[in-house]
């Protein structure tokens, strides 16, 4: 691309001439876009928001730029007054820096251990109770993939947390179906006395009814000291 530049640069003179003038009319210091990295979720964030504020406008159909250069390339031809374009580069850092603190709400699905089955559960979520079935969204299966699904789809607050405690309520579901897959339950009928004393069993042992039923039933199954007798 380079070759190409100073190619068209040097059979139009008067361009060439034109690029000081311009270069301190319309670029910013690059430190100030230092912000912007090449984070595909940070690029796929501001993207939106440059196109929408400098009007789309790069032209379509530029495949060797993308990502980050995309990005500052269109802020750099944006033809505005030099401190306007700061001034609306400040609030697009501030804006996304306070849309990132937001990420705290995301940390249940960091866990060393469980993250990925966590991020799996929330695909499975969003597919039965979001996502409509001709939906072209692209399989989440990572926390960063699930952080970009929600800057993409700009939930409420109130929206967020409802889906989010949604998927944790799906979780717990899976997870006692599994701790309980070789389990059935039984339903029986007690007397009020049994009732008490099974209540009194699980506080002094720290133990819920159903543990300890089996454990005393395990019990006499192993011995068959007291039913032998009963």
């Amino acid at each position: 691309m380079r070759d190409v530049v100073a190619e068209a640069l040097r059979g139009a003179p008067e361009i060439t001439s034109d690029i000081p003038a311009k270069k301190d009319r319309y670029l910013l210091p690059g430190e100030q876009l230092e912000w912007i990295t090449s984070n595909p979720r940070q690029i796929q964030w501001l993207t939106t928001k440059i196109d929408n504020l400098t009007d789309r406008i790069l032209p379509r159909g530029l495949p060797h730029l993308q990502g980050r250069d995309r990005l500052v390339a269109a802020l750099d031809i944006w033809q505005v007054d030099l401190e306007e374009k700061q001034r609306e580069v400040e609030e697009l850092h501030d804006h996304w820096r306070r849309h990132i603190a937001k990420d705290s709400q995301f940390e249940w699905f960091t866990d060393k251990k469980e993250g990925t089955k966590r991020c799996l559960c929330a695909w499975e979520w969003l597919q039965k109770k979001y996502l409509t079935p001709f939906s072209r969204q692209i399989p989440i299966s990572n926390h960063q993939e699930l952080l970009m699904f929600f800057d993409q789809e700009d939930f409420g607050a109130n929206e967020r947390i409802a889906i989010i405690q949604g998927i944790r309520k799906l979780w717990s579901k899976k997870q006692f179906n599994e701790r309980s897959a070789d389990k059935k339950q039984v339903n029986v009928m007690l007397s009020k006395t049994v009732i008490g004393q099974l209540d009194a069993l699980a506080e002094t042992h720290g133990m819920k009814r159903a543990q300890i039923i089996e454990s005393l039933v395990r019990m006499e199954a192993d011995a068959g000291i007291y039913l032998a007798n009963a």
